[in-house]
């Protein structure tokens, strides 16, 4: 079986589905203002003030039991936050979209959000009723907005080669395979977002610990001195209504044979090295079925899994009977747990090395079903507030996820191949890409012109004038998941980053100072012709555990020379990236991921990048961060030096000035 057979298992609604069921209120021309207007409480000193961001990441269950990267960021913000255990004097923290991973599920909010940000958070939230003690204020990423078809939903289930693809994911592809979606956005709207807001209301209170929810899926409010603009940029990539519908279909038709073409050039990789793996794990079999000792050790690790899945089911059965989402995962934990130890039975009870060969291998695939399982008891935790129930559950399956751990750990006499996983997840990686631009392809076959969100860009377009005549000589803040110019290989110029920048540029020149985004997920500033007085930054590693490398590094730039050329014919004057390395000064090397603090002034932005790198155990705080700078796009050899960025200083009138230190 092909991962890749069916080639649309990723789904994104379209635009006008998104327009009409997720704009509080409507979106004709009659839509008050008022609707997307937030009230948040005033700063001591509206002149001075900090505040965070971050996007992508909402990855934490990749991570399994151990400290995720998006965990080390959080923490790392709670102590820049103004919370009663933070050390920092932020005021608010804005989140730059892809909240949750892979697709937006409402089971994984608990583990993707609510754990991560549990300092952010008062103790009685649950998924369904999240209320922030801290201004927590996001806007949606496109895995917010995914959804997986039925072939999709089945795949997580279904055998690769005697080892399911949800294991394989989770061991290989750093990721898992979701079960459903978002809902179309429904997750993320109902998380955030107050579906039932007053509409005749001058704007929506945001009042930390008691009312905490957001007027729409776009909306503006004021904080001292800035005014900021959030939008929600998965429904502005769209062409104009004026635009042929049979020029964009035709051209969307056209793309979609070539990323159809390139998925079935992947699944034949995936396929081949998919093989070569299948062949190395019956080699380990055969191996480990020949050796009394490693046989020994693994009949404990299977029996310390069954164990811990026995003691996650009593756990779920004593601490939360009454809540329909806990008896689901206890019955379904439960039915894993017993035929988890059939399988051991097999092997306890084996005769030859022959009988223990196969008993592995039953235990292999029973892997499979022993991980969905125990994924089941988020959706119990999403539905449960701080308590002692929780706290048991949470413990107790960890304990699982931790002798999962250790049976995948001795199971095999030799580690995984090292090229093999390499390359398996760079394939991994790849497939990804093609399935959320085949997303948007098969979309765009569809185009009609009210695919365009006319209405958010009257309201932008409104909102920063009315701001610019009230207030000439404040600051404006625009933030959004999708970028406006990325330099990273992913993302670069790719068709949806370059319709937003046409839809945007015009009303964003001359009026805003900082532009901060997520989506490529790496750090990055950008200077560019078109808006030479505005900071550009994509801050996309705050936790999403893959990083990538920009079109600008020498070892990429060649492959990639025409992108390059289109950055600077877009206007790219200037690139800082920094999350595929740099190393640090000490040599440190692993990825580097981070997250912005903005201070304010009257005389200025300034926006400096805080790195969070792996340091043993744990993570470690890198400030000034080290970061790669391009100063010039030239047409040759443009120059590639790392550094420790300070910060950027964003002046009304001039360039933004990097700082390096």
């Amino acid at each position: 079986m092909r991962l890749f057979s069916e080639l649309n298992w990723l789904k994104a609604p379209l635009d006008r589905d998104i327009i009409h069921r997720w704009t509080v209120g409507g979106d004709g021309p009659a839509e008050s203002a008022s609707r997307h207007a937030l009230r948040l409480p005033e700063p001591a000193d509206p002149e001075r003030f900090q505040f965070l961001a971050l996007g992508d990441t909402g990855d934490s269950e990749s991570s399994g039991p151990h400290l995720s990267p998006q965990d080390a960021v959080a923490r790392f913000m709670a102590e820049d936050a103004g919370l009663p255990n933070g050390l920092g004097p932020a005021a608010f923290l804005l989140h730059l979209g892809d909240v949750v991973y892979m697709a937006g599920e409402r089971r994984l909010y608990d583990r993707n959000f609510r754990q991560p940000y549990a300092d952010f958070l008062t103790p009685e939230s649950t998924v369904d009723q999240l209320v922030f003690r801290f201004p927590f204020l996001p806007v949606p990423g496109n895995h917010d907005y995914y959804d997986f078809a039925g072939w999709g939903v089945r795949l997580g289930s279904l055998p690769v080669l005697g080892a399911g693809v949800r294991a394989l994911a989770h061991e290989l592809f750093a990721y898992n395979m979701p079960r459903g979606g978002s809902e179309m956005g429904g997750a993320y709207m109902r998380a955030f977002v107050d579906l039932q807001a007053d509409t005749a209301a001058a704007a929506l209170p945001y009042l930390p610990g008691s009312a905490t929810r957001l007027p729409n899926r776009y909306y503006r409010f004021r904080y001292g001195s800035v005014d900021f603009f959030a939008l929600d940029s998965n429904t502005l990539d769209a062409p104009s209504p004026s635009t042929s519908v049979a020029q964009v279909r035709a051209e969307a038709q056209r793309r979609v044979r070539v990323l159809e073409s390139r998925a079935r050039v992947l699944a034949d990789k995936l396929k081949r090295d998919q093989e070569a793996l299948a062949r190395w794990r019956k080699l380990q079999r055969k191996k480990t079925a020949r050796d009394p000792e490693r046989l020994v050790k693994v009949a404990q690790a299977v029996e310390a899994l069954h164990q811990a899945l026995t003691r996650l089911e009593q756990t779920l059965a004593a601490g939360a009977a009454a809540v329909s989402d806990c008896a689901g995962a206890r019955e379904r934990i439960g039915t894993a747990a017993r035929r988890w130890k059939e399988a051991a039975d097999d092997l306890r009870q084996a005769q030859s090395h022959r009988d223990a060969g196969r008993a592995l291998a039953a235990l292999e695939d029973e892997q499979d079903e022993v991980s969905a399982a125990v994924q089941t008891a988020e959706g119990c935790l999403a539905a449960l507030p701080e308590g002692p129930e929780r706290a048991a559950i949470l413990a107790a399956r960890t304990e699982a996820e931790t002798a999962r751990e250790g049976w995948i750990a001795v199971r095999t006499v030799e580690p995984l191949p090292e090229q093999l996983c390499t390359r398996l997840g760079r394939l991994a990686e790849q497939g990804l890409d093609v399935q959320r631009e085949l997303a948007r392809e098969r979309r765009r076959m569809r185009f009609r012109p009210e695919d365009h969100d006319s209405a958010q860009l009257r309201w932008l377009d409104a909102a920063l004038a009315a701001s610019i005549q009230e207030r000439p000589d404040g600051w404006r803040v625009v933030y959004l998941h999708h970028p406006l110019f990325s330099t990273i290989v992913n993302h670069c110029e790719h068709p949806d980053i370059q319709g937003i920048r046409e839809n945007l540029l015009a009303l964003l020149r001359d009026r805003v100072h900082l532009v901060l985004s997520g989506h490529s997920h790496a750090f990055e500033w950008l200077r560019a012709a078109p808006l030479p007085h505005a900071g550009l930054f994509i801050t996309g590693g705050g936790g999403q555990i893959t990083l990538r490398r920009s079109v600008l590094h020498p070892r990429m730039r060649k492959r990639h020379i025409d992108r390059c050329q289109a950055l600077r014919t877009a206007g790219v004057v200037e690139s800082a990236v920094s999350g595929y390395g740099p190393a640090a000064a000490d040599g440190a090397a692993g990825p580097l991921y981070h997250y912005l603090r903005i201070e304010v002034t009257p005389e200025a932005l300034r926006v400096c990048p805080v790195g969070v790198r792996r340091a043993g155990a744990g993570y470690r705080r890198e400030a000034p961060m080290p970061a790669f700078n391009v100063p010039s796009l030239s047409e040759s050899e443009p120059p590639w030096r790392s550094g420790r960025l300070e910060a950027v200083e964003i002046r009304r009138g001039r360039a933004p000035r990097a700082i390096w230190v």
